[in-house]
Formats: C-alpha cells, structure tokens, sequence
C-alpha cells in the first residue's frame, strides 16, 4: 500500500464514511448533521521518530548557535549547575547521542513548516453536496424507527436508499432533499441540482412505468411519494402533486391487499392514500380516494385503516352533496369543463345524502371510543386519543405519532362539518325567502349552532395535537425541540391550511394556525406553507369550486358591492 503524503486527523464514523471532517470538538458538525453520535477522535496516528526521541520524558534542548546571546546563556546555565551534569561513562557516546536528537529536531520543525506553505497553496476539498442534503432531509424529514407497530413518515427510507447507485428512487430522494437543503442553507448549486434530478427521475419512473419492470416495487412508490412532496417542500409551481395522483392509484392497485403485510408496506399504503386524499379535497376529485376499494374493505377489520376509510368517505360524500344540488344547476370540474352529464337532484335524494352525512359524524364519535382500546392493546407506550373536545383534559402529553393520527382524523371531521355548513348556506341562498329546499327548516335553525360548536372543538383538538406533533413539547412538560419536526410537518401542514380557511374558525384558532403555517415555511422550510388566501394573493389556485366555504367567500365580496353577505343574515 502506497502512504498517500498525510494520514486523516478526522473523527472516525468521517473516515469510515470517507468524508471530510471538520474536526470540532468535542464531536464534529458533519456527524451531527448526518444525525448520527460522533464517536470522537480515537485511533489517531502519530509519528515517531526512532525510539530514543520517544523514550525523553522532557523535550531535547535548543539546538547550540553561534549567537552571543546563547552562547552566554548556556555558560551561565552550566557555570550555576556544575554539581548536577551527570557523569558518563562514555562522553563521546552521549555527546552523539544528543547531536543525533537535535538534528532530528531540526528536520521534524522542517517539515512541519512545508507542510503549512503547502496546505497553504492546496485549494480547498470540494464540498459532497449530496451528502449534505442527504443529511439534512432524512435528519429532519424522516422518522427514525423506533420499533413499534405504528406508522412513521419516511422511515423506511434509510434501508431503500442505495448510496452508490442512481435509480429512480436515488434521483427522487436527491431532488427532494436538495431542495430542503436549498430553503434551509441557501446556494443555487442545491435548488439547480434538485431540479436536474427531479427531471431525470421523471424520466425514470415514465420508462419504469411503460417497461413494467417491478412496477409493483417498494422503491418504486417511494420514488413516487417523494416526487409528491416536491410540491411542498419545492417553489411555487413545481411538482404539482396532481401530477402523480393516477400513478399512485395505479401503484396502489397493482399491488394489492399483500402490500399492508409488512411494517414497510402499510407505511408507503398510508403516505400515499393520506396523498390521493388531500388531492381528492382540493381538486373535488373523489375518483382516487378510495384505490381498488382496499380501503373501505380493510376498514372493516382494523380501526386505523377504518379512519382511512372514513377520510375517502366524507370526499365522496363531500362531492355527491355539491353534485347537481340545490343552486348548483351544473357542476364544472378543476378544469373549467361542464361535464356531459347534466340536471338537478330532487329533495329526496338531497335528504339521502344529508342523512349519510349526519351518520358518518357518528361514525366519527364511534372511532374516537373504538381507538382507545385499539391504541392500548396494539401501541405500547403510546398516548391514547380521546373523544371530541377532551384531548386537553384526558391527557398532558401525547406522543408525535398519535397526535398526527388525531390531526388528521379530526381534519376528515372538520371537512365533513364545512360542507353540511356549506350547503345549508348554498340552499338557503338558493332559496330565499319564498321556500325552503330541503328539510325542516326549523330543525336546520336548531341544528346550526351545533354544528358550528363542533367545528371550534374540532379545531381546538387539531391545535393542541400541534405542539406535541412538532415535538416541542416533552412528556414532563419542558420545552424541547425534535430533530424530525420537518416530518410532522409534512403530515399535519394541509389541516392547518384548512383552519386558516375556515370562517366558522374563532379570530385566535385562524391566528394560532396561520403562527404555525409561518414556522412551518420560515423555520422548517416548506414553501407551501401559506394560507389559501395568500396562495390566491400570489396568482396560484386554492381549492377548486366549489371549495371549503368558497360560497361565502364569493358573497362576502359581493357585499363590497352592496350585497348582503350571508355572515349579515345568518342567525
């Protein structure tokens, strides 16, 4: 083995991993960043001379000169100590011995100033860009496994990614990650090449796709998911996640009801349907809800896929009320088309769908008292969700986990809510004073008030889940700050664009998430943090007609023109 000129003074997970390392103390950055514990400074090399330069407990003295100065200062050492010179045997032994130790002295303190010249004039090691993204997005966006039963986000990740090869899921991970690093560190270098690779795995999953070579992979719904993603953590108006609903529902279909066997697969199940699901919202788009109806099949037998099932239920309750009713003589769709299909609904089937409405909110409440058996016979450790309006009161901390779960159950609730409160204000819009649509009247004036003092407790839930979602909060109550707080992010960021939406919503409960949707785009990084309004102040689209109280939004710019709002008439 050839000596390469210099031996690596970096800790030792940098010279396993053969990067560079930039030697802080006591554990380095690098390792801190890859989010692993620095194992410090050991095994180091040194160099060594001969053995009797190491065997001197006390460096050798300065080498003798022709200056005066020294020439004086050893006479004065050597006439104030006579006593103590030892006696040699062999003078002219030691006398060679102690030359030999000064000339090596003196080629020790040469080298050492070449070197110096020499690092000098080196340019600097070019930094792993890569590597650094890497880093940062699985330290912040991914969940770390912690071997329980209850699904992460991401964690997976880590044992798919292959570091020496260049796949689709490779070119995935890498434009995600690179852009995460741009929003945090800065740097076109990042933001270029996250939109180089985002192109390039494009291409791979199009080619993957047509082939059909391993379709039905764990790489390759991975690669898709974090292609989703891109529009998140992304700038505006790259990597719509519409983009990929149909490749995830194809995906989703083709693999099957085997892909939830493993901890693995249920995980990429749940990220991905939580995806069509969010798609099916803000595009009134109910087609991928529910891919294969593994869902609703699956529902039947475990309580978490059952809240899955009642999410793809209230979007295609949600469309099926807005579909023809009352007011809404044709329906367009996100693109601006009138579907071939046209006409009104009568009463009666308004009623039909207004009562499966009014069940699923008990199927809701039903849930909420099946999952706190569910968590304590299956989650051990894991904090128990309650019922509606007493998470605050049941418990003082819940675990990251479970407080996304109960964000996004409540958000299924909380949608459900807005559109009945939706279409009692399309119909009696619709309506006006000559007569009423649909149902009793009366029983809508009392049944009114209700509704909206659920939606409050539903968000009231949604934020105190926030700060344990985010891991700011420890279980003896401290202040903490969570690594992976990117990851929650990811999950919880649709249901507090929901909340700042929301005009039933109390003027704190808007303040308190439109707070949230800041930290999320300022400290973490997601670009689309931004409530829909200030989506709509950027020339970008919100939510499709007829949207979450798109209604009265629509009518309260209208009462700018002197038309009465229905907040003005509404009891």
């Amino acid at each position: 083995m050839v000596f390469p000129g210099r031996f690596s003074t970096g800790c030792k997970r940098c010279r396993q991993r053969k990067v560079k390392c930039d030697e802080s103390r006591p554990s380095c950055r690098r390792c801190y960043i890859y989010g692993k514990p620095c194992p410090g400074y050991t095994d180091q090399f040194h160099f060594r001379f001969d053995k009797t330069a190491t065997k001197q407990k006390s460096p050798a003295p300065a080498p003798t000169t022709t200056t005066s100065s020294s020439s004086s200062s050893n006479g004065r050492r050597e006439s104030q100590t006579p006593c103590q010179q030892p006696v040699q045997p062999e003078p002219q032994l030691h006398q060679q011995q102690q030359q030999q130790q000064e000339q090596e002295m003196i080629n020790a303190q040469a080298v050492m100033r070449t070197n110096a010249q020499t690092s000098a004039i080196m340019p600097p090691l070019d930094v792993s860009y890569n590597d650094v993204s890497l880093c940062y997005f699985v330290r912040r966006f991914v969940t770390p496994e912690d071997g329980g039963n209850l699904p992460g986000h991401l964690s997976f990740l880590p044992s798919l990614f292959n570091h020496d090869g260049n796949g689709l899921l490779e070119l995935a991970t890498l434009s995600v990650a690179q852009m995460a690093a741009y929003n945090q560190f800065g740097g076109d270098k990042f933001r270029i090449q996250s939109y180089q690779n985002y192109g390039r795995a494009v291409r791979a999953l199009r080619t993957t796709i047509e082939t059909q070579d391993k379709v039905t992979d764990d790489r390759v719904l991975a690669s898709v998911l974090l292609l989703c993603m891109f529009k998140d953590i992304g700038e505006e108006g790259w990597g719509d996640a519409g983009e990929h609903a149909s490749g995830l529902y194809y995906l989703l279909e083709r693999r099957g009801v085997e892909q939830i066997f493993t901890n693995r697969g249920f995980e990429l199940f749940l990220l991905s349907l939580l995806k069509l699901q969010v798609h099916s919202f803000l595009n009134q788009d109910d087609k991928y809800s529910d891919p294969g109806g593994l869902v609703a099949w699956l529902g039947k037998f475990d309580p978490m896929m059952r809240a899955m099932a009642l999410m793809s239920k209230v979007m295609r309750l949600r469309h099926n009320l807005f579909k023809f009713g009352p007011g809404l003589d044709t329906e367009q769709s996100p693109s601006g088309d009138i579907p071939s299909e046209s006409g009104t609904r009568s009463s009666e089937e308004d009623a039909t769908i207004l009562q499966a409405c009014f069940e699923a909110l008990g199927e809701f409440d039903t849930w909420d008292t099946e999952a706190e058996a569910y968590w304590k016979n299956t989650f051990d450790g894991k904090s128990i969700p309650a019922a509606l309006g007493e998470l605050a009161n049941r418990a003082t901390y819940y675990d990251p986990k479970t407080a996304c779960i109960i964000i996004l159950v409540r958000s299924a609730r909380l949608i459900m809510l807005l559109s009945i409160l939706e279409y009692h204000d399309t119909v009696r819009v619709s309506s006006g004073t000559d007569d009423w649509m649909v149902g009793d009247e009366s029983a809508w004036a009392d049944c009114i008030p209700i509704l909206e003092h659920s939606v409050r407790l539903t968000i009231d839930d949604m934020l105190c889940c926030v700060p344990f979602a985010l891991g700011d909060l420890s279980p003896d109550g401290q202040s903490v700050s969570m690594p992976h707080d990117g990851a929650a992010a990811l999950i919880i960021i649709q249901p507090m664009r929901l909340v700042t939406y929301c005009v039933y919503a109390s003027p704190e409960q808007r303040q308190r998430s439109q707070e949230i949707l800041n930290r999320m785009r300022s400290a973490i990084g997601l670009r689309s943090a931004v409530s829909w309004e200030q989506q709509a102040a950027s020339s970008t689209s919100g939510p499709e007609r007829p949207g979450t109280q798109s209604l009265i939004r629509a009518m309260a710019l209208l009462a700018t023109r002197g038309t009465p709002s229905p907040s003005q008439t509404t009891c």
